[in-house]
């Protein structure tokens, strides 16, 4: 008899985010079911499988989706903690606040296929990312974009869905990722320049 796989920790604290905010806000997944089928008409039909559905949804919904057009799940959970999340859990959660979104080149792969080292195109930082059991086939120099999360312990993981691109249509997208990178650091310099002058 086969044993039952442990959840990863991080899997499991998701759940227990996933409880809260259902009690807390009974209607906010359905409603954000809606938008998000809304918003990624076009993506999701390139989703693989409904488990690929559901990991993407649930990604955006913790991290992007605002309950009430103010605060996003995570958001919410670290800012009214109460006495139901440990330190270590609420660390945890600031740590997928913090994610690293972005563009990244495959810089190299393990021989057992489960640990990638990813460079981000925006900043050049390189990362190792630890997985269990990553579907896509990839190559050293192909591209994907993705959410790395950092582990309490100082690895990342995946959160959410992860897009793969070739050698060839990854260059060609990190030429317009780099632009408007470029672009929105420029836009917010001129936001940070602009508070300041108006600071007396």
């Amino acid at each position: 008899m086969k044993k039952k796989r442990q959840k990863p920790w991080e899997t499991e604290l998701i759940e227990k985010i996933k409880d809260v905010i259902n009690s807390c806000f009974p209607e906010a997944e359905e409603k954000a079911l809606k938008q998000f089928k809304k918003e990624k008409a076009e993506e999701i039909p390139l989703m693989q499988s409904k488990v690929d559905f559901v990991r993407g949804f649930q990604g955006w919904f913790l991290l992007k989706y605002l309950i009430k057009g103010k605060f996003t799940p995570m958001e919410f959970i670290s800012g009214n903690p109460a006495d139901y999340f440990t330190k270590r859990e609420l660390h945890m959660v600031d740590n997928f606040l913090n994610n690293e979104e972005s563009f990244y080149e495959i810089v190299s792969i393990s021989e057992d296929k489960k640990d990638f080292t990813i460079k981000n195109i925006a900043n050049s930082k390189i990362i190792l990312v630890k997985t269990i059991n990553f579907p896509a086939k990839l190559k050293a120099g192909e591209y994907i974009s993705a959410i790395p999360v950092q582990k309490l312990d100082g690895d990342y993981f995946f959160y959410g869905n992860v897009a793969c691109y070739s050698k060839e249509n990854g260059n060609s997208i990190k030429k317009i990722f780099l632009e408007e990178w470029k672009k929105a650091q420029r836009e917010e310099n001129q936001k940070i320049n602009g508070g300041n002058k108006n600071v007396k």
